[in-house]
């Protein structure tokens, strides 16, 4: 992928760390036990470290604390693409419920009235001469393989990292943020952007035949809940899962009063041969423009206990939901529906990472839940999590 001139450079200037464990051998760990070590890449101003550990151990249920800096446990901050896991539960609640199978295609859940005028479901995508945008399933969107291009990340004809989210950040450097990056959105406003814009014109690939992750597909399922239910996917994130499992402390940002201030999270960005390093809680950035895909906003406890109430399958009527969550294939190895597949220090682990340098992960053999965020953009996750998870655990 081609890196765009105003493409993240790194440094850390904050780091919140948060592992909660359970059931890892049947004993409670004593604090000896817990070597948790803050690691910071030395930035060009002062360095403020934030950890937070949590053991839970079984049958005791011990827990231990550590914070350092300003980051604890319960403060909010936005967890990026970790809200897929969210808006798929949604989806596959309603899957249950007999709203829809995985493999219904979109013409019969959605139809031309969402859409700017002139357009049709078909034209959500498009390869050559062949529409296909109605035949795109459920199970496809989920997964990631339904050809689509990425509204928030890509350019109509490129995976290059200057879609949406480039253009407010662009608003933000010249404008202050007084135009498109404060623009209000909603999910029919973002396909009429999807579609207006180009970007159903050059699809990726036929539906079903590759991987290509794509906000998209969320922002599509986000349509689908809505119209089928005649309820907002607001609503339905609060009654199906904040309200169920006491998540006060977690919103749809954008969509409802924050219940708290958000975690400072930096973009670094260069313009012209120069770097700039944006705050991006102090800046004029809708993140509307998320809505079913990123723009959720919640605590390390919070997490921990969605993840957990998740992976128990409690959030389920059947047991062969969390099942078809955690199904890979030849063509989606690593992604099943909702859910990211790693192997971290040779285990399983199920979850997904988010943009602002977030990442919840499940290890079912040691029923273990990691809830980690960094305050900077562009990260691996995933390597983070490894070398965290190495140092808690011994792994």
């Amino acid at each position: 992928m081609a890196k765009p001139a105003w493409q993240t450079k790194l440094w850390v200037s904050t780091t919140a760390l948060l592992l909660l464990l359970s059931g890892c051998g049947g004993g409670s760990m004593a604090q000896s036990q817990i070597n948790i070590i803050a690691r910071a890449v030395t930035p060009p101003q002062p360095t403020v470290v934030s950890t937070a550990l949590l053991f839970e151990g079984s049958p005791t249920a011990a827990r231990y604390v550590r914070t350092e800096g300003m980051m604890t446990t319960t403060q909010p901050f936005r967890v990026a693409s970790i809200a897929k896991v969210l808006t798929a539960t949604v989806v596959l609640q309603l899957v249950e419920e007999g709203y829809f199978t995985l493999d219904t295609p979109l013409s019969r859940l959605l139809d031309d009235t969402l859409l700017p005028a002139g357009y049709t479901l078909d034209d959500l995508h498009v390869m050559g001469n062949r529409k296909a945008g109605g035949s795109i399933t459920v199970r496809q969107l989920l997964q990631h393989t339904a050809g689509l291009r990425d509204y928030i990340a890509d350019s109509p004809t490129a995976q290059d990292s200057n879609g949406l989210f480039a253009q407010m950040i662009t608003d933000v450097l010249n404008n202050d943020g007084r135009g498109i990056a404060s623009r209000h959105w909603d999910g029919k406003a973002l396909l009429g952007h999807y579609l207006t814009t180009g970007l159903g014109r050059n699809a990726l690939s036929a539906p079903g035949q590759r991987f290509d992750y794509s906000d998209t597909d969320y922002l599509l399922l986000g349509l689908v809940v809505e119209r089928v239910t005649g309820q907002t996917l607001t609503s339905h994130y609060r009654g199906r899962i904040f309200n169920r499992l006491g998540m006060a402390n977690t919103w749809h940002e954008g969509f409802e009063a924050n219940r708290g201030t958000v975690a400072q999270h930096f973009h670094t960005v260069a313009t012209s041969g120069n770097s700039r390093t944006l705050d991006m809680t102090a800046t004029r950035l809708d993140m509307s423009a998320a809505w079913a895909s990123g723009a959720l906003v919640s605590t390390p406890d919070e997490l921990a206990v969605f993840l957990r109430a998740l992976m128990r399958g409690e959030l389920f009527r059947n047991p062969a939901t969390l099942a078809k969550m955690k199904q890979i294939s030849k063509v989606s190895p690593n992604y099943g529906l909702g859910l990211q597949r790693a192997v971290l220090n040779g285990r399983e682990v199920w979850g997904h990472a988010g943009f602002w340098g977030t990442i919840m992960l499940h290890d079912a053999s040691k029923d273990a839940l990691l809830v980690m965020t960094v305050n900077e953009t562009g990260h691996d996750m995933y390597q983070e999590a490894a070398k965290v998870l190495s140092m808690a655990t011994g792994w």
